[in-house]
């Protein structure tokens, strides 16, 4: 699971129902806001269709306007798509000046072993998360200060399971709709390897390691 707690802008919202992920939802257009445009993090926010206070609270969100909303964040195999927000909570009173992007990315993993430097003191590698149940993997940078380059380091393998705490940033070039994504990461976690030799019996031929991914081309 993927968690988010954010404040957003509504850019528009559909008065009709969506089917997405099995339930019916209502959809809104929204943004993280950003420096410019071209650094937003654009949202497809979908909010179960059911008669209540968030369904009356998403129907009466002003365009222009911003909330914060937590939920649940899925990725998109379609890297041209905005990300989906299944909203759990939402709250429309809140100072149009207050800003939040925080995420929990429980279900990455390592996308390759090669730690690249960047500017302003900031490291990154590819990562990977999947959907649900599902072979569908779309792939993202983690960006963290170089201060962690060491525990990062130590703990980089390709495939390897990693949970990351930080915030989601976008950048689009020249407006395009397929945008270079990261989470900037304040701090990760990862299991610790078992060591080789060690099996359960009982479990031998199952999980004794992690799955090798092989990554698609950097975009």
């Amino acid at each position: 699971m993927n968690f988010i707690a954010a404040t957003v802008v509504l850019k528009s919202s559909s008065p009709d129902p969506v089917t997405a992920y099995g339930l019916s939802y209502r959809s809104a257009d929204a943004v993280v806001p950003g420096g410019n445009g071209n650094s937003e993090v654009r949202l497809r926010l979908l909010c179960y269709d059911r008669a209540g206070a968030k369904l009356d609270a998403f129907n009466n969100w002003k365009e222009g306007n911003r909330a914060l909303v937590t939920g649940s964040i899925v990725f998109s195999e379609d890297t041209t798509k905005p990300l989906d927000l299944i909203i759990t909570t939402l709250e429309t009173n809140v100072p149009q000046e207050m800003y939040c992007n925080q995420v929990v990315l429980g279900n990455a993993f390592f996308g390759s072993d090669e730690i690249r430097e960047r500017k302003n003191d900031v490291v990154a590698i590819k990562i990977g998360t999947t959907l649900d149940n599902s072979d569908v993997t779309t792939w993202l940078y983690l960006e963290t200060h170089e201060s962690r380059k060491k525990k990062l380091t130590e703990r980089v393998r390709k495939g390897r399971p990693i949970c990351i705490q930080g915030y989601l940033r976008e950048y689009r070039k020249d407006d395009s709709d397929s945008p270079y994504r990261a989470i900037v990461a304040s701090d990760f976690t990862t299991r610790k390897d078992q060591a080789k030799g060690r099996s359960n019996p009982q479990t031998s031929g199952s999980a004794a390691g992690y799955a090798e991914v092989d990554p698609t081309p950097d975009y």
